[in-house]
């Protein structure tokens, strides 16, 4: 019926159907009057069950709030207690939902990180402890070469612990060319060993064993003290020197002596013919000879680096040597790549001069002297092969040794001053040769 009730009339017209069709109409006044008189207490009532149940909800909200912030209070409470280092208690709620399941969490999350955080400084404690006991210097770098853990082995070369850390490795290391290998073998993140020197603000030299090694995102650095090692070893190579001079002087004595002597007996003859005079500068020129191997052998030559180019090494070489090859119809073969060298020029010129004069010795009559340079990386490759009569293997390890030589009227110190200098460019020499075949000689120097 009320559908019917959509005017504002006072009375309601109810249409009476059968079949299909209206027969009549059905009406009813309305008291709005009473009507309102009726509904009026129950709006009343209805409004302050509103209000009531309201402020109730209100209240309760405010309460539960009150309630979750505290228990949340309590639970960071937790955290700031254990971030200050201590333990804190377990929290019990009397309600037993989400908050309290969540407390529960967080209290055996903070128990099992308490017991790993103590595992991890026992652990730290006891290598700390391990490291300090070891005379070597143990350092831990970041992948920049950054020390961020290091023993108190670096007390005995005046430095402290904590002076070092957040500094650069490079600050322990003497020499430019040291902290420029570890910085290379850092960058390509690869072992590193070598002798280094190292910084010592006490004043006194010394030097270590210095081993890189990467670990994880991280390098180990160690560096044992070979100081007194170095020390034996520089004696050892001072006593070695004084017996090469007392063997120089004896041999250097020896050859002077016999070079010399047609000149005494010529002393003796009162007129000279064309032999005598033939003789005199035959010893002379072998007296000379003696002089120049020997002056080569010992002179110094300053470390001084330049840029040349592989082709100028070459042929200032071969314009001493031309004439002889030319003698001799030597075929010589030339394989030199075109490169620039950053070295010791005058090094490289005396090595490579001694080789090919002692290939050229080597060739009987017509032969064939191959020299080859090429650069392999950060490497220069020399070489100098000979077809000659080659070295018996009897004599091969003594080759290098002064005054060694099978060649008659041969001071012997040829491939000792070619040893001498390709040490001096911290090179390595190595020779290959069979009797009859002929021999290679090969020299490796960084340039």
């Amino acid at each position: 019926m009320g559908r019917y009730f959509s005017s504002n009339s006072d009375y309601l017209k109810i249409p009476i159907e059968s079949y299909s069709y209206t027969i009549g109409y059905l009406y009813y006044q309305i008291n709005r009057e009473y009507i309102e008189g009726i509904v009026s207490p129950l709006r009343f009532i209805t409004l302050a069950f509103t209000f009531f149940f309201t402020l109730v909800g209100i209240l309760l909200g405010v309460f539960v709030s009150l309630r979750i912030n505290e228990r949340l209070r309590q639970v960071r409470e937790m955290i700031e207690e254990f971030k200050r280092g201590g333990m804190p208690t377990k929290k019990d709620f009397w309600e037993r939902d989400e908050l309290t399941e969540l407390a529960d969490f967080v209290h055996k999350s903070l128990s099992d990180l308490k017991g790993i955080f103590s595992n991890l400084e026992f652990a730290r404690n006891f290598y700390e402890s391990l490291f300090n006991t070891l005379q070597e210097i143990v350092l831990i770098l970041d992948e920049a070469g950054t020390i961020y853990f290091c023993n108190r082995a670096v007390e005995n070369y005046g430095f402290s612990v904590e002076s070092l850390l957040g500094r650069k490795v490079g600050v322990l290391l003497e020499g430019p060319r040291e902290r420029r290998e570890v910085r290379e073998s850092l960058r390509q993140k690869r072992t590193y060993t070598g002798v280094v020197k190292l910084r010592n603000k006490k004043g006194e030299e010394s030097y270590a064993l210095a081993v890189l090694v990467p670990w994880v995102d991280a390098f180990i650095f160690t560096l044992k003290d070979i100081t007194e090692l170095k020390r034996s070893e520089e004696l050892v190579k001072r006593m070695e020197v004084f017996s090469l001079f007392g063997e120089m002087s004896a041999y250097l004595a020896h050859e002077l002596k016999n070079a010399t002597l047609p000149l005494k007996l010529l002393s003796e003859v009162s007129e000279w013919n064309e032999d005598d005079i033939k003789v005199v500068r035959a010893s002379i020129e072998r007296v000379d000879k003696i002089v120049s191997s020997f002056l080569q052998f010992a002179r110094p030559v300053e470390e001084e680096k330049r840029e040349f180019s592989s082709w100028q090494l070459v042929e200032d070489v071969l314009k001493i040597y031309e004439p002889a090859i030319k003698k001799k119809d030597i075929d010589l073969v030339l394989d030199v790549m075109d490169f620039k060298l950053y070295t010791n020029k005058t090094a490289l010129e005396i090595i490579l001069s001694n080789l090919l004069k002692n290939a050229i010795e080597a060739v009987d009559g017509k032969g064939r002297i191959e020299i080859s340079l090429r650069k392999d990386g950060e490497k220069t490759i020399l070489m100098v092969k000979d077809n000659g009569h080659g070295i018996p293997k009897k004599h091969i390890k003594k080759v290098f040794d002064p005054f060694f030589s099978t060649k008659r009227d041969s001071t012997g110190l040829g491939l000792s001053t070619v040893v001498r200098y390709v040490q001096m460019l911290e090179g390595k020499l190595s020779v290959f040769s069979e009797e009859g075949k002929g021999s290679t000689f090969l020299v490796e120097v960084k340039a």
